[in-house]
């Protein structure tokens, strides 16, 4: 039987400790991995001897924590017999052999050293297994403990329970101390992990700690035996190792807590809806958008942000108008007539075909037209792409195209004849295209409920209907598990394609709420990067005031001089913005992720 021990640390690669017996004898081995997740290679035997170079018999041992100092490591770790309570140390050069240097009398808790660090000429160790206290020792054999009760359980937040030292780091600057809460429910025991950032002039004195866990017992786990193993730091991240019954371990990633200005909590509220919001609202003066004006597509070009958004007037006919700003907040121009009107069968009541907006108002209108407009500007033209309702039959995505010039002059007449893109009999909408190749092929996305379906293409001829060759699909037991759908085409970033979707969740199934995604730069349909929690929901008035409440719902975003600025409907009345700086959004969703258990691969568990 193999016996799970602990994991060290040694620059970028981490080891993996075990032991077992094999013919009456007890071995104790390690293997290394390079990303923490995958550990192969051949595995090293590792020693552990006395100051008589007496070989330990059992290599029982648990709560190991390997702290390097300088040109050595040091070892804290117990021993699971109860004859043996008190904390033990041992040293090493190369986390091969080990001279324990026996109990530490003053210590009975759970333990964790400093790596590479002193204070006033002592080591630091972060201790406890109810609470954390300090210790201090000049040589890593007498450690003196501090009276002072550092870190506590706290009511009525996820650390209310006993909290055990998990591991200590330093991180740019700071002392990094991780803790787990441990809870016995339903005869299993619980966890869930908590982190302290501490002065490094001064190991007590505590500079920040985490008001939510930075990853808590996963539910499929619940009714498992699972214990913590210990912790590593790679490329700003760090990792969690578990113990999940015998011989089954798992690791976790979560973002390195004190790694960036930004990052210090697990929350994802970095676009900040503009003070003056709504920027477009119905004008009573145009009989054509009198009702409302929302859901808008939007391009920037020429020092300018382009909008194109959908109006709904006295006859209910949806339609869409034109406006500008330079700012991407502030409306500079906009104009008094539709810059696309619905002209095809397939896209007006009745189905009928116009030419103008006057030969609508003949026929009376009627409930229906163009929809939800999205807006691609691909080489030299601008790809329209909407949603197509007669009023009777399902609606379909459709699209048309115009030069950027013509786009420019306001040439309105010059847009191509409109296509259906989306096949018969089904419900098709949220269609956008990628602003240019990948791979050699065009990139569509469309939504059949409840998925975000991926098309590549030869071209946007669209001379065969969209199929779906891949999908994205909501997420159960999160905030978008209802249905998805794209929102404002991708935009091409540093980290890969930014997209901006919007979602409702079978958890609040009436409103609608706007989430982001990192897609793969040169793999699309492979998402990256999710947003744990909504973006926007529909709390401001203006989101809830109007033709239907509880809805923002996003069509177009810009990055204007890096600002991502995201535009969303409110409430299906108004047109809404929201904001922030590019870098500072990016460097968010790939860092305030849901922490992912994952197997661990090593030959010997396999």
């Amino acid at each position: 039987m193999i016996k799970i021990i602990g994991t060290a640390q040694k620059d970028k690669e981490v080891f993996l400790y075990y032991a077992y017996t094999k013919g009456g004898n007890n071995f104790f081995k390690l293997i290394a991995s390079s990303d923490g997740f995958n550990f192969a290679g051949h595995s090293k035997y590792v020693i552990a001897t006395d100051d008589k170079n007496r070989e330990e018999k059992t290599y029982d041992w648990k709560s190991f924590h390997v702290a390097k100092q300088k040109d050595n490591y040091f070892l804290a770790y117990k021993v699971n017999a109860k004859s043996y309570a008190n904390l033990n140390g041992a040293t090493s050069s190369d986390l091969i052999r080990w001279k324990k240097l026996g109990k530490i009398d003053t210590i009975k808790e759970s333990g964790a050293v400093v790596p590479d660090y002193r204070n006033k000429n002592r080591y630091v160790m972060y201790f406890g297994e109810t609470n954390i206290k300090l210790a201090f020792s000049s040589d890593l054999k007498t450690w003196k403990e501090q009276e002072t009760v550092l870190i506590e359980p706290r009511k009525n937040f996820f650390d209310d329970g006993a909290l055990e030292v998990g591991g200590a780091l330093q991180v740019h600057g700071h002392l990094l101390m991780v803790y787990y809460v441990k809870k016995k429910v339903a005869g299993h025991d619980r966890y869930y992990v908590g982190a302290c950032l501490f002065d490094k002039k001064d190991p007590t004195k505590l500079i920040w700690r985490s008001d939510k866990p930075l990853w808590e017992h996963p539910e499929k786990f619940h009714n498992e035996n699972m214990s913590p193993l210990g912790i590593a730091s790679l490329n700003e991240e760090l990792i969690l190792y578990w113990l999940v019954g015998e011989t089954n371990v798992f690791a976790v990633s979560c973002p390195l807590p004190g790694s960036h200005p930004h990052l210090k909590e697990k929350v994802f509220e970095v676009l900040k809806r503009f003070e003056r919001n709504p920027i477009i609202t119905p004008n009573p003066r145009n009989p054509w958008e009198s009702r409302a004006t929302f859901n808008s597509a939007a391009v920037y070009e020429d020092g300018k942000v382009h909008f194109l958004y959908r109006a709904l007037g006295d006859t209910d006919l949806s339609v869409l108008g034109y406006a500008t700003s330079k700012d991407g907040l502030t409306i500079d121009e906009r104009s008094e007539m539709p810059a696309y009107i619905p002209r095809a069968p397939f896209e007006t009541p009745g189905q009928k075909a116009f030419k103008s907006l006057a030969e609508h108002y003949v026929s009376g209108g009627g409930y229906g037209g163009v929809e939800d407009p999205r807006m691609t500007k691909v080489g030299d033209r601008f790809y329209l792409t909407y949603v197509a309702f007669d009023g009777a039959t399902p609606p379909r995505s459709a699209m048309s195209s115009i030069s950027v010039k013509d786009f420019m002059d306001r040439n309105w007449d010059k847009w191509d004849e409109p296509k259906l893109i989306s096949a018969p009999g089904m419900v098709n909408k949220s269609a956008v295209i990628f602003p240019e190749k990948v791979n050699g092929k065009y990139v569509a996305m469309h939504r059949v409920y409840p998925n975000i379906l991926i098309d590549y293409l030869d071209d946007l001829n669209f001379d065969n209907y969209l199929q779906g060759h891949y999908f994205i699909p909501p997420r159960k037991n999160h905030w978008d598990s209802k249905k998805i759908g794209a929102g404002a085409p991708p935009i091409k970033t540093k980290d890969g394609w930014l997209l901006i979707y919007q979602s409702v969740g079978y958890q609040d199934p009436s409103r609608y709420k706007i989430g982001a995604m990192l897609l793969d730069a040169n793999n699309p349909s492979k998402v990256l990067y999710r947003s744990n929690k909504p973006l926007i929901a529909p709390d401001e008035h203006y989101e809830n005031a109007g033709h239907k409440a509880g809805v923002v719902y996003p069509c177009g975003a810009v990055d204007l001089k890096g600002e991502l600025i995201v535009y969303y409907g409110g409430a299906d009345t108004v047109v809404c913005a929201a904001s922030q700086n590019m870098d500072t959004f990016l460097d968010q969703l790939k860092y305030n992720q849901e922490p992912r258990l994952r197997k661990v691969r090593a030959p010997m568990l396999n």
